[in-house]
Parts: C-alpha cells; structure tokens; sequence
C-alpha cells in the first residue's frame, strides 16, 4: 500500500471519531467528494495483513450503524468486496 494511501484512510479514521454529533450530516454530505479514499479502502480491504484493516471494518460498522442514511450507503458499496475477502 502506498503511503499516500495510508495517510487518506488514516485521516479519514480520525476525522470521523473527532466530529461532534451536530456535524455528521455535514460530513455524510461530503464524504462522497474524497475521490482518493474509496480507493484506499478498497486496497486495505483487499490486503489481509493489512495493519488498517481491523479499524477500518470497525468505523465502517459504526458509519452504517448512523442514523445518517448517507454514510450507510457508502458503506455498503464495500459490503460485496467485504464478502469475498471473508470467504
């Protein structure tokens, strides 16, 4: 994995355990602009020995867990890759 790569998901893991509740709807609004982070998960999802996996699953399962209908689907556009890796 790249390092430009990794610094993308780990910004994006810290960004979203920093917010206060009052901003999630804002960051649902906008989470679909970051063009490089879909891509970067998908890089960590697919790499097994990947470090980031285990805390990209779990803010995944928080995001989908929202009341925010946003950030629910985008994560479910992961659900499928998710499966396979698991099988």
């Amino acid at each position: 994995m790249l390092g430009t790569d990794r610094c993308v998901v780990e910004e994006w893991l810290s960004e979203f355990k920093a917010l206060p509740d009052t901003q999630i709807t804002s960051y649902a609004a906008t989470l679909h602009r970051k063009k490089t982070l879909v891509p970067a998960l998908y890089k960590v999802i697919q790499d097994s020995n990947n470090e980031l996996l285990e805390p990209v699953c779990h803010q995944l399962f928080e995001l989908y867990r929202s009341s925010e209908v946003r950030l629910k689907r985008f994560t479910l556009q992961f659900l499928p890759e998710l499966m396979w890796v698991y099988l």
